[in-house]
């Protein structure tokens, strides 16, 4: 047991309150809401998006926040604004742009620096993000700088150090919050998926899952490492529910390939349905979507001339060993699907 699940709140509780100060806020937003008010929204908005895979909330929250920057208090809160929105939907070069103007418009260093960190985490400039990123940690070690400098060293391959710095992020928890607590598991679950450590993450799982069964990313992550497994029924027992909350296809996508793993023919239905759902997004936020909706026309999506377009599209955007490896991928799968075309023929 990594987590003592008793000290936080209970997960229940915790998201139905957040989705209570989201309605305070919003019928504040409808009375005449302040700039902090439509900040606090847009970031609440962002948060449940996260935990319950609603790209609605997302959507959401970025109007929120562009309504936001037209009453800032001064230019530097407005630029800071675009720029997280930039960095979050992947319009990195955007984000980057927006970032140096905030600054030099007297936005604090500090917020500057953890968004830049994840900025240059995310485009692959690790060594700059990891100066960043133990400064960040050295002067407020917190949960969320300490799991942030986590992240960085498991996407470096520095597996032993990312598990001590995960184990302090916990640690230094004093909230009761487990919003917090629980999106470390799925990032620390996730790093262990990525390495093809199965077990270790579907141990991080288990413990989300006590601490925050509402986290739908997570109970579709685990269901990928059930599947993964072989273990079919569990996995689909685990992404069933979720298609009636999340509306990001992700899900849809995942049971596909579980229904498709157990010879299924509804496979083919829900293959379908997450295609639609992955064109719709693309047409709107095409960089967003890239990596995800690549990993899935390369599988069970079945367009590998797509998923190529696709993961090519992500590398431009950032040359990380991910990005690189999902273009190989996708490449490989054409070819031998052309391959396989061929020798039919």
């Amino acid at each position: 047991m990594i987590v003592d699940a008793g000290r936080y709140t209970s997960g229940r509780i915790a998201v139905a309150n957040l989705s209570a100060l989201i309605d305070s806020l919003e019928l504040s937003h409808v009375e005449g809401a302040t700039f902090e008010d439509m900040v606090a929204l847009s970031k609440l908005l962002f948060l449940r998006g996260d935990l319950l895979g609603r790209i609605a909330d997302h959507d959401r929250a970025e109007l929120v926040a562009v309504e936001a920057t037209e009453s800032a208090p001064d230019v530097g809160s407005a630029l800071f604004i675009r720029a997280r929105l930039a960095e979050r939907f992947h319009r990195f070069g955007e984000a980057d742009a927006f970032l140096n103007q905030a600054l030099a418009a007297g936005h604090p260093v500090r917020e500057v620096d953890v968004e830049r960190a994840a900025l240059w985490q995310a485009t692959g400039r690790y060594g700059e993000a990891l100066v960043l990123r133990e400064r960040l940690a050295q002067d407020d070690p917190g949960i969320h700088t300490l799991g942030a400098l986590a992240s960085l060293l498991a996407e470096t391959g520095q597996w032993a150090a990312a598990e001590a710095c995960y184990a302090a992020a916990l640690n230094v928890d004093d909230g009761v919050s487990p919003l917090p607590c629980g999106q470390l598991l799925f990032e620390w679950g996730v790093s262990a998926m990525r390495r093809g450590e199965l077990e270790r993450a579907e141990a991080l799982f288990v413990e989300l899952d006590r601490v925050l069964p509402q986290h739908v990313p997570g109970r579709g992550h685990r269901a990928e490492v059930s599947l993964a497994r072989g273990q079919l029924d569990f996995a689909a027992a685990l992404v069933k529910p979720l298609l009636e909350i999340a509306d990001d296809p992700e899900y849809c996508a995942t049971y596909a390939e579980i229904l498709a793993a157990r010879g299924d023919g509804k496979a083919a239905c829900e293959a379908e349905r997450a295609a639609a759902a992955y064109e719709l997004l693309l047409a709107r936020r095409p960089e967003a979507y890239a990596d995800h909706a690549a990993f899935f026309f390369m599988g069970v999506g079945n367009r590998p001339l797509r998923a190529v377009e696709l993961a090519s599209a992500n590398f431009k955007l950032r040359d990380t060993p991910r990005s690189r490896s999902l273009l190989d991928r996708a490449l490989r799968n054409a070819q031998q699907v052309s391959h396989r075309q061929e020798v039919a023929a």
